[in-house]
């Protein structure tokens, strides 16, 4: 299976991987704007592949600015390779130990396990399965395995103390701390300047082969951001709606 195939999705509860048959296009090459958080995940995943212990890794910050995108951009990037990629939902987190008897038994392969949009909400216990699930417990965590995650949220966990009746309210927070640390890798996406939000315009405009003059397609660009945003997400959408605007 894995000889054949470099993506799948995990399915928890049956204890399947479905093969992704429908691979994403996108090339690494295409997202600008990144391009110091792309030199990051790409040093850090290509160590992996080298056999080398790298470190988890969480990519946070802004919607639409590219972390998941990134992530699925590596599969084409380092198709030649031993790289395997495994998408785990939340529902299925704390099925994790199962899938890590099936990427014990292929040392061959490097798997990178992906948690995608991953958060947690205050009063939500989630968050300790991922922990243990990260630490491994007893059981060592195989060493050709590493975690890659995105979410919105710099900390994975909304933290209030209103309302709070511990009587130690400071030890709920190191406990939520302590779930970010487990990432050694932490790669910020920020917010885009309008002048950066053109330069993706353009790209895009490029690679869809959208023939408008430069003039005319940045003040529609600016028209489009003022409803929706300058992000990367805002931009490919303003690209694709060109004809209908």
């Amino acid at each position: 299976m894995f000889e054949k195939v470099t993506a799948f999705v995990w399915n928890g509860r049956e204890r399947k991987l479905k093969e992704v048959k429908r691979l994403p296009k996108i090339q690494i090459n295409e997202l600008i704007g990144i391009e110091k958080q792309k030199n990051l995940i790409i040093s850090n995943t290509k160590s992996f592949i080298e056999g080398k212990r790298v470190n988890n890794v969480l990519l946070w910050g802004e919607r639409g600015t590219g972390k998941t995108t990134l992530i699925k951009a590596l599969i084409n990037n380092f198709r030649e390779s031993s790289l395997r990629i495994i998408q785990v939902l939340k529902s299925d987190i704390i099925t994790i130990p199962l899938l890590y008897d099936i990427v014990y038994d292929h040392e061959g392969f490097r798997f990178i396990i992906f948690l995608d949009d991953l958060s947690f909400n205050e009063n939500e216990g989630d968050f300790r399965d991922l922990k243990i699930v990260m630490d491994g417990g007893i059981e060592e965590i195989p060493e050709n395995s590493v975690i890659y995650a995105t979410s919105n949220r710099r900390n994975l966990l909304s933290v209030s103390l209103q309302g709070e009746s511990e009587l130690f309210p400071e030890d709920s927070l190191q406990e939520r701390a302590s779930l970010i640390e487990r990432f050694g890798l932490r790669i910020g996406f920020y917010r885009f300047s309008e002048s950066e939000y053109f330069e993706i315009v353009k790209n895009y405009a490029k690679l869809h082969k959208r023939k408008i003059p430069e003039e005319q397609l940045l003040q529609k660009a600016h028209e489009w951001s003022l409803m929706h945003g300058t992000s990367g997400r805002s931009a490919y959408q303003f690209v694709l709606s060109l004809n209908v605007l």
